[in-house]
């Protein structure tokens, strides 16, 4: 049967797909590349999209180990090779741009070590961003594919952060321009979450695709499981939905331009059937940049079924109340005759049941308003998505530092410790005010041994402004990193990832071995007092714990930095490798001068 409606016979229905984080690789999981085409050759020929869209990291580019990484020909082949089977089992535009993998240990988008230049599906006609726009006959859409993987792309890990330099913010404010002028709505792709990606102009990226309806994205691989919804409305009014990997989950989106309207849904591969409602489209993404009122306006509800099997029922409840059966339009339309007038005010609840003819039974609910109102993304993925997590690890970099330093240097200033000692009221605050006034003392003897408190301030100074290591950061570039740079090949990229490193280095390691001197000073000074001191002591209470830092930290030390750029980052390292000479250093002179220091007996002999 088919119905002739409005918002039910008219063809303005746009249906491009999306995939991401394909991670096509030479050394494990080798069924990424024939599942995708499989995937073309089930899925595709079924859903008959009007293009696809891939947002990056195509290829993995990573040894087997997954520490070193480089551009491996093999995968890059096998990649072209599959979008090739799948543009013949169905016909459709690719569209792809690189991931922050694409651009391991890549110099330049014209270098020949770009493979994805010359062996992705636009690379060699977009080597980096650039637009395209479907004409429909009730409208032109637009599409910016966003580049913001870092030129020159250092070797992982120092790729995480996306990079948008002034070349490129041209070419994409550009862009948005031509496409504000001409469309009747606009889409941006990327690899990189927003929340990730540094602007040249300290501005933020998403003022860039401000007049974007949607940014889609990909990158975060669902933070491991924990956020399979990774949605958010930012303040421009641009809606950022991130889709899940192809990678692990074998995850792809099925979007749907209503008449001006988005609507989409993710399924992991090999699930049938699916089912998209396009009409009344869901409340959570209710944007201010289409033109919602018209659902009040509209005769239809409209689903989306694609399945491998017949479809046997399309049943509809609003509120839980049976409104009818969907009739099948053409494709995969399906419509039923609804009136909107009875839902004009807050939220309402569509369900749609969908039965096939080998009986899988598919629900699909959703909230939706004619009024406006809108449902809340979830708190975890508002907090990933909406956050400059770049000026996030900043300050949190900083703040650490500047306590550091600050209280050492207010410690040293002091001239009597007991003044800051908490005095308890009863026998929980005594017990606690205890444990922190021993503490306080230990870090108080550790700043009056003039030597150690140079030591641990200049140390960690130099870790804020000093270079980490020289290395190779490109194959045959030497490069260096600061915890606010990466200098190579003449380019300075933001610190990003290194200020998480630089925390990370902060807590784990002059934290622990500033207490871990204070407490052999304060230890050296007690046993000193005690005529017997039992065997194995000191092994338990100093030999063990400061052998036990040094020993994680030289772990560290030759298998962090050195697996991915090289012996010698480790030799040419004064962060990580300086650490563990500064680890015997400290220790040398907690002994030496530990008994050096006036004396608070009460305190210590407590």
């Amino acid at each position: 049967m088919h119905v002739k409606c409005l918002f039910c016979c008219h063809n303005d229905l746009y249906r491009p797909t999306k995939v991401t984080d394909i991670h096509i690789s030479k050394f494990s999981a080798f069924s990424r590349a024939p599942d995708l085409k499989k995937f073309c050759l089930t899925h595709l020929t079924n859903i008959q999209p009007d293009f696809v869209i891939v947002s990056g990291d195509l290829t993995d580019a990573k040894y087997a180990d997954k520490r070193g990484s480089k551009q491996f020909i093999e995968e890059w082949k096998l990649y072209q090779r599959t979008v090739n089977d799948c543009k013949q089992a169905y016909d459709t535009k690719w569209y792809d741009i690189k991931g922050n993998h694409d651009a391991f240990d890549v110099p330049g988008d014209f270098d020949k070590r770009n493979l994805f230049r010359k062996y992705s599906e636009q690379g060699w006609t977009h080597p980096s961003s650039y637009s395209f726009t479907h004409v429909k006959p009730y409208g032109n859409y637009t599409v910016i594919a966003m580049d913001a993987a870092p030129i020159p792309g250092p070797r992982r890990p120092f790729n995480f952060f996306g990079y948008v330099n002034k070349e490129r913010r041209t070419k994409l404010q550009d862009l948005s321009q031509q496409a504000m002028n001409s469309s009747n709505m606009t889409l941006w792709f990327g690899h990189y979450t927003t929340s990730l990606i540094v602007d040249a102009e300290e501005s933020n990226v998403r003022n860039l695709m401000k007049d974007a309806a949607y940014y889609l994205c990909g990158h975060l691989h669902t933070l491991n499981g924990l956020l399979t919804r990774m949605y958010t409305r930012h303040n421009t009014g641009t809606i950022e939905l991130e889709l899940g990997d192809w990678r692990d989950n074998r995850l792809y989106r099925v979007l749907a331009i209503d008449n001006d309207m988005l609507s989409f849904t993710d399924v992991k591969y090999g699930e049938w059937p699916v089912v998209l409602i396009t009409n009344p489209k869901d409340a959570l993404f209710t944007s201010s940049k289409e033109p919602t009122y018209r659902m009040k306006n509209s005769t239809y509800i409209r689903i989306l079924v694609f399945s491998t099997a017949k479809i046997q029922s399309v049943d509809v409840h609003i509120d839980d109340k049976w409104i009818g059966l969907a009739h099948h339009v053409r494709g995969p339309l399906y419509a039923l005759k609804w009136n909107p007038a009875s839902y004009l005010h807050g939220l309402h609840t569509i369900k749609v049941k969908v039965q096939d003819s080998v009986n899988i039974l598919k629900t699909v609910k959703q909230d939706f308003s004619l009024d406006g109102t809108v449902t809340s993304f979830s708190f975890l993925a508002r907090m990933v998505l909406t956050n400059n997590i770049y000026y996030f690890t900043q300050c949190i970099f900083w703040m650490l530092i500047l306590i550091y330093i600050v209280l050492l240097l207010m410690l040293r200033l002091l001239q009597n410790i007991q003044v800051m000692f908490i005095q308890g009221q009863n026998v929980i605050t005594r017990n606690v005010g205890h444990f922190i006034n021993i503490w306080l003392l230990r870090l108080w003897l550790v700043t009056k041994i003039k030597s150690l408190y140079w030591l641990f301030t200049l140390f960690t100074l130099y870790v804020a402004i000093g270079p980490w290591f020289i290395a190779d950061v490109l194959e045959g570039e030497v490069g260096v990193l600061f915890v606010w740079g990466l200098y190579v090949k003449g380019t300075l990229l933001p610190g990003c990832l290194a200020y998480l490193y630089g925390t990370f280095h902060i807590v784990l390691f002059n934290i622990p071995l500033l207490l871990m001197t204070g407490y052999i000073i304060h230890y050296t000074r007690q046993m000193s007092q005690k005529h017997h001191i039992p065997r194995f002591h000191k092994l338990k209470h100093i030999y063990i714990p400061f052998l036990s830092l040094v020993i994680i930290n030289t772990l560290i030390a030759i298998t962090e930095f050195p697996a991915a750029y090289g012996s010698k980052a480790m030799i040419l390292g004064p962060v990580r490798t300086g650490s563990i000479f500064l680890s015997f250093v400290a220790y040398h002179l907690a002994q030496k001068h530990a008994l050096a220091i006036p004396a608070f007996h009460k305190v210590e002999k407590d």
